[in-house]
């Protein structure tokens, strides 16, 4: 329930930001604002995909650790979505203060890779979350790098569509067979 419960606020938080957001756009868009705002979205389609896998192959595990794992990464994913102004818009971290919030979102993903490391050992899923770790993990430092928000947005957004790619590897690798 706990990570069905999440997929729905992702869903919901998608739903009431994409209408505001299009709103805003302008024939002169302000680029690092809209780098900022697409890195966010990147984040928000990461865990939104991430979630709709767990919770469609939930009943297909009776790991010891399991329920203290869904309600840890609800939890931090939650947090991440705040932090990025999705859930009360204005209340997160502003549009424009693009470190924190990629730190903020990839922190999660260390934690829920971490975890996932730690308690499920699957050597068919480990080296695709040894990337998570690392990608998050360079993002982070990449996004405290002394460079402009332009340079630093594009680095980040490139290394996130890398994620979005070890993310559809995961997708592949647990799709159900039936």
């Amino acid at each position: 329930m706990w990570v069905a419960g999440t997929l729905g606020v992702f869903f919901t938080a998608a739903v009431r930001s994409i209408p505001v957001h299009i709103r805003q756009t302008s024939m002169t868009p302000d680029w690092p604002y809209t780098l900022d705002l697409f890195t966010r979205y990147g984040y928000l389609l990461w865990l939104l995909v991430y979630f709709f896998m767990s919770n469609l192959r939930i009943d297909q595990s009776e790991k010891a650790n399991e329920l203290k794992y869904d309600v840890i990464q609800s939890v931090v994913s939650l947090a991440a979505l705040v932090g990025l102004d999705f859930v009360v818009s204005g209340q997160g971290i502003p549009v424009g203060s693009y470190s924190w919030a990629i730190t903020v979102a990839n922190a999660a993903i260390l934690i829920i890779a971490g975890l996932a490391l730690k308690w499920f050992p699957d050597g068919n899923l480990r080296k695709l979350r040894v990337a998570g770790l690392m990608l998050a993990a360079v993002s982070i430092f990449i996004a405290w790098t002394p460079f402009s928000a332009m340079h630093v947005l594009l680095v980040v957004g490139g290394l996130e569509l890398v994620l979005l790619g070890v993310l559809c590897a995961y997708v592949y690798r647990r799709w159900p067979a039936t």
